[in-house]
């Protein structure tokens, strides 16, 4: 079946951070533009989805439990808090659904029927086709197509893990039970939010670090200084460590890793 080519100025792929804020300044300048986005639940991109807003939203949560369990140094006496993951993640889901639909009426009041659900491909030079989430195909020609498409977490390749319930910087912010014991792999500045946020809840934390140091790319002093910090949480750093490989017992994950001559297992 032929399908009928519809021509822009330009074409944006992705809602995420640069394609919300070029695709109004486009519209206002006169310039019959078009954005596609592969789905509603990602308008507004990365930031606000899977990255700032969700995190910070937790992490203030964390902050709370914190103060709360040490409240006695401020001269005020409590009960050790009680985390409620699951209604942490629901306040953490309003607070991004809110800022989503924002973010879409923005883009709708900007673009009317020219903001396009749906998967884009390239098809030709300066051409794509979009499978909308109706099912329908399109194709759009312009003159001008800007590429913005986001990131996804790297999965690392690690003997048995594909066969094991990892989590992502991304699914673990959907994880609406605490863990008992939780094990960042990488000691870079998302891992160690991460871990700060699950031992402020309560778990018990162990960041596997590759390097000599935590935040590899800054300077020594200031990981030294951030990893003593992290230590009065509670957390454990394994830093030098080669992870060997991850099993599956019953319930439990089981990791190997060799730290100098030595291997231990968590």
């Amino acid at each position: 079946m032929e399908v009928d080519t519809q021509h822009y100025d330009d074409i944006l792929i992705g809602g995420g951070k640069a394609g919300k804020t070029l695709a109004p300044v486009l519209v206002a300048d006169g310039r019959k533009t078009a954005l596609v986005e592969r789905s509603l639940n990602m308008i507004g991109g990365g930031c606000i989805n899977i990255a700032c807003i969700p995190t910070k939203t937790m992490v203030a949560s964390a902050n709370v439990a914190n103060t709360v369990r040490n409240s006695a140094a401020y001269g005020v006496k409590t009960n050790t808090p009680s985390v409620n993951l699951a209604e942490v993640i629901q306040r953490k889901r309003a607070v991004v659904q809110g800022m989503r639909e924002m973010n879409l009426h923005n883009l709708e009041t900007a673009l009317g029927h020219e903001l396009i659900i749906g998967t884009a491909r390239f098809v030709a030079p300066k051409t794509i086709e979009v499978t909308t989430t109706e099912g329908n195909n399109r194709l759009l020609t312009a003159e001008r197509l800007f590429i913005n498409t986001g990131t996804r977490p790297l999965i690392p390749s690690i003997s048995g893990l594909t066969e094991v319930e990892f989590l992502t910087s991304e699914s673990i912010m959907e994880l609406e039970y605490l863990p008992e014991h939780l094990i960042v792999l990488g000691s870079s500045y998302i891992g160690l939010e991460f871990a700060q946020m699950f031992r402020r809840f309560g778990s018990g934390v162990s960041v596997i670090g590759q390097s000599e140091q935590i935040l590899s790319q800054q300077d020594p002093d200031i990981a030294i200084a951030v990893q003593t910090l992290l230590e009065q949480d509670g957390i454990e750093f394994l830093l030098k460590a080669k992870v060997l490989r991850v099993d599956r017992t019953g319930n439990e994950t089981i990791l190997q890793i060799q730290v100098g001559d030595r291997e231990i297992t968590l």
